[in-house]
C-alpha cells in the first residue's frame, strides 16, 4: 500500500467503440507513507517534470494547503498539441518545495491528428440533431481528446445540452462517442415542524412586503431554498440562469413554517455548511461561500445534485423529492450526501478542470463466455437490444480473447466492468452525510439520532455502512459488498458510436439482470469504501476475519478529515478504488503521521476491504 506503482495498462474510460489511436496508459502513484518511499516520489516527480518540459503536461492549478502550512497542491493536465486529454493529468503535493506525493494517469506516445474535420459549430449542431436537445449555454463547443473503453483516443467536440448532459461527438465523422450525466442522485430566524415532527430553526429573510423567504443570510454562504410544490416543471424552470427562479422561493407569512420539506431541507443545509466549515475548513458547496441553491418537494422519490453549468447561477444546485409515502426526502444525512456531491464536483473541477468532477476509471475483468439469468442466456458473439429509450439500437457485447483483444467470437469472454469514480463519489457522499449526522444528533436508533444508515429518518433506508451485507439490493436480490472481490460488475455493449452498460452483470459467480440498461452500480459498490470509514472509526472484525483497531467515536473527526483530504486535496481527475485507498493513507500520514492511531486504523480498515 506504500510507494510507487508505475505501469502501463489499457485505458478503460467509457467512450467510442471505433478506434482512432491506441495509446498506452501510465498510472503514477507515489506517496511518502514511510521514509523508504522517498525514492519512489523522486522518480514520479522526475517523470512529471519531463512531461512538463515536453509540453505534455500543463499546470492547471496551484493551491496552498487548507490545513498544513508550507504545503502546496498542483495539478498538471495532459495536453496533446494544445488539446486537453480528458481526465489525464498528475496531482503533486509538495512541502516547502519538496515533493510529498504524486498521483494520476497520463497517456504515452499520443499520435493523434488534432485538426478536426468538423468545426465547433458543426459539431454542436450535430449533437443537437442526434440528441434532440438544444444547447444549454452560449459557449462554443470544446475540442478534447476522449479515452475510450477499448484503450483508444478520439478527437471530439463536447458541449452541455438542455437534457442535463454534456455530449461528445467525433470531430471527424460527427458520431456520438460519450456523454456526461450531470445529475448525481439521491437573517431572521423562524421555526417549523420537520419531516420527523421535530421543531427546527429556519434561518429566513424578511422582505419589504412583510413576508419571510427561505434565504439564510446568517452564514457566510447564502442558502436559498425553493419549493417545487409537487410540480416537476419547476426543475426545468430553475435549471438555467434565468430571472424566473426567485418566484419559486419558499416563503411564509408569519415565520411559523408548516411545510416539512422546506423546514428540514433548509435547516439541514445549514447544519451541513456548519460541519464543513468547522471540521473540514471548507466553505459551502464550492469552497468559496458561493450561494447554495436547493429545490425541495419535487414529485419523485429521489434526491440529486445537478452540476454546472446548470442552476440559477450556472454553478449547480440540489434537488429533493418525496418518498412513496409522500414524505419529503430531506433527512440530514441525505441533504449532507447531496451537498457533498457538490463539494466533490467543485473541488475536482477547480483543481483539475474536469467537467464532471471525479471521473474514475471503468476497469474490466474477464468473465465467462455465457451468462444465464433466470430464463435468459446471453453469449459472446450475440448482440444486445438496448431499452425502449434507444429505439432500435442494437450492438455487440464487449467480449475479449485471452490477450485482451475485442472479439465477437463465441469463444471470447465477457468484459465485466466496474465504474470506480461514480462509486467513490457516492461513498464520499454517504461518509460526509453520516459525519454531519453524528456532528448534529446524538448517536442511537430512531428519528433524529446518528447512525450508519442512509435515509432512515424518511423511513427509506438506502444503504448501511456498518454491515453492508445486511441490506439487499432493490432489483437484484443480492447483498451490498463490504470488500473488493464482492463488487457488482456489468456487461457492456456497443451503442451507436459509443459503449454503454447493459442490464446484465455478475457479483462474484452470481449473475443478475436489471429492468433497464445504463446503471453502473455506483450506489451499490459505494459501500466498499464507506464500510472502511465505519471500521476506521468504530473498529471491529471484518467479514474476512481481519480485525481493525478503530480510533473510537470520540476521535471520529481524525478519520473524517483524512478521508476528506484524500479526495478534496489529493485526488487527480481519474481515480480507482485502490488508488483512492493510497490517497487516503497519504492524507492520514500528512495529518497525523505514519504509525499514529488514525493512520493505523485507516490502513487496517482499507486493507480489510481489499484496498
Amino acid at each position: 500500500m506504500r510507494g510507487i506503482v508505475l505501469f502501463t495498462a489499457a485505458s478503460l474510460l467509457i467512450g467510442a467503440a471505433l478506434p482512432a489511436q491506441t495509446a498506452p496508459q501510465r498510472q503514477v502513484f507515489a506517496a511518502t507513507s514511510s521514509p523508504s518511499d522517498s525514492v519512489a516520489v523522486i522518480r514520479a516527480n522526475a517523470l512529471l517534470e519531463e512531461l512538463v518540459r515536453n509540453d505534455e503536461l500543463a499546470l492547471r492549478s496551484a493551491q496552498p494547503d487548507r490545513t498544513l502550512s508550507g504545503r502546496i497542491h498542483e495539478y498538471f493536465a495532459q495536453v496533446h498539441r494544445g488539446v486537453p486529454v480528458r481526465g489525464a493529468g498528475l496531482a503533486r503535493q509538495s512541502a516547502d518545495g519538496v515533493p510529498v506525493s504524486v498521483f494520476g494517469t497520463t497517456f504515452a506516445d499520443i499520435n493523434i491528428d488534432t485538426a478536426p474535420s468538423l468545426d465547433a459549430e458543426a459539431g454542436l449542431a450535430r449533437m443537437e440533431a442526434l440528441t434532440g436537445a438544444a444547447r444549454a449555454t452560449t459557449e462554443p463547443a470544446e475540442l478534447v481528446i476522449v479515452p475510450t473503453m477499448l484503450g483508444e483516443l478520439v478527437l471530439a467536440w463536447s458541449a452541455p445540452l438542455q437534457d442535463y448532459r454534456t455530449w461528445f461527438v467525433d470531430a471527424h465523422d460527427g458520431e456520438l462517442v460519450h456523454r456526461i450525466d450531470h445529475f448525481l442522485t439521491e437573517a431572521a430566524v423562524g421555526s417549523g415542524m420537520g419531516i420527523t415532527g421535530g421543531l427546527q430553526k429556519v434561518s429566513t429573510w424578511s422582505t419589504e412586503e412583510g413576508r419571510y423567504e427561505a434565504r439564510d443570510r446568517l452564514r457566510p454562504a447564502e442558502i436559498v431554498t425553493m419549493d417545487a410544490g409537487g410540480n416537476r416543471k419547476r426543475l426545468a424552470d430553475v435549471s438555467y440562469a434565468d430571472p424566473a427562479w426567485p418566484s419559486f422561493l419558499a416563503s411564509d407569512a408569519d415565520n411559523e413554517w408548516t411545510t416539512p420539506g422546506v423546514v428540514d431541507g433548509h435547516a439541514n443545509l445549514g447544519f451541513t455548511y456548519d460541519y464543513l466549515f468547522r471540521n473540514q475548513n471548507w466553505r459551502g458547496l464550492d469552497g468559496q461561500d458561493g450561494t447554495i441553491y436547493s429545490l425541495v418537494n419535487l414529485d419523485f422519490f429521489n434526491a440529486f445534485f445537478l452540476s454546472a453549468p446548470y442552476g440559477p447561477e450556472a454553478g449547480g444546485f440540489l434537488g429533493f423529492g418525496t418518498t412513496s409515502d409522500d414524505v419529503s426526502f430531506v433527512p440530514l444525512d441525505v441533504v449532507g450526501h447531496e451537498l457533498m456531491h457538490g463539494v466533490t464536483f467543485s473541488a475536482l473541477n477547480e483543481r483539475t478542470g474536469t467537467d464532471d468532477g471525479l471521473l474514475g476509471e471503468h476497469t474490466r475483468i474477464l468473465g465467462p463466455s455465457r451468462i444465464r439469468v433466470g430464463g435468459e442466456v446471453i453469449r459472446c458473439g450475440d448482440s444486445h437490444s438496448f431499452g425502449p429509450d434507444a429505439g432500435d439500437v442494437v450492438g455487440p457485447y464487449l467480449c475479449f480473447d485471452e490477450d485482451g483483444n475485442w472479439t465477437t467470437s463465441p469463444d471470447g469472454r465477457f468484459g465485466l466492468y466496474l465504474a470506480h469514480g461514480g462509486a467513490i463519489n457516492e461513498a464520499y457522499s454517504d461518509i460526509i452525510g453520516t459525519a454531519v449526522e453524528f456532528s448534529t444528533h446524538p448517536p442511537g436508533e430512531g428519528a433524529l439520532r446518528a447512525d450508519y444508515l442512509v435515509g432512515e429518518d424518511a423511513e427509506a433506508t438506502q444503504r448501511r455502512m456498518d454491515t453492508p451485507g445486511a441490506q439487499r439490493i432493490d432489483g437484484a436480490p443480492l447483498p451490498y459488498p463490504d470488500a473488493m472481490g464482492k463488487e457488482f460488475r456489468f456487461v457492456v455493449a456497443v451503442r451507436g458510436g459509443g459503449s454503454s452498460y447493459t442490464r446484465f452483470g455478475m457479483k462474484g459467480n452470481q449473475a443478475f439482470s436489471l429492468r433497464d440498461d445504463g446503471y453502473q452500480g455506483v450506489h451499490w459498490n459505494s459501500t466498499i469504501l464507506s464500510h472502511a470509514y465505519y471500521l476506521a472509526v468504530e473498529g471491529g472484525r471484518h467479514s474476512s476475519g481481519q480485525t481493525v483497531d478503530g480510533v473510537g467515536v470520540a476521535n471520529r473527526l481524525q478519520i473524517e478529515q483524512a478521508f476528506f483530504r484524500g479526495l478534496v486535496d489529493l485526488a487527480p481527475a481519474t481515480v480507482t478504488f485502490p488508488v483512492m485507498g493510497r490517497m487516503i493513507r497519504q492524507a492520514a500520514m500528512d495529518l497525523h503521521g505514519a504509525g499514529s492511531a488514525p493512520f493505523t486504523a485507516i490502513d487496517q480498515a482499507l486493507t480489510a476491504v481489499g484496498l
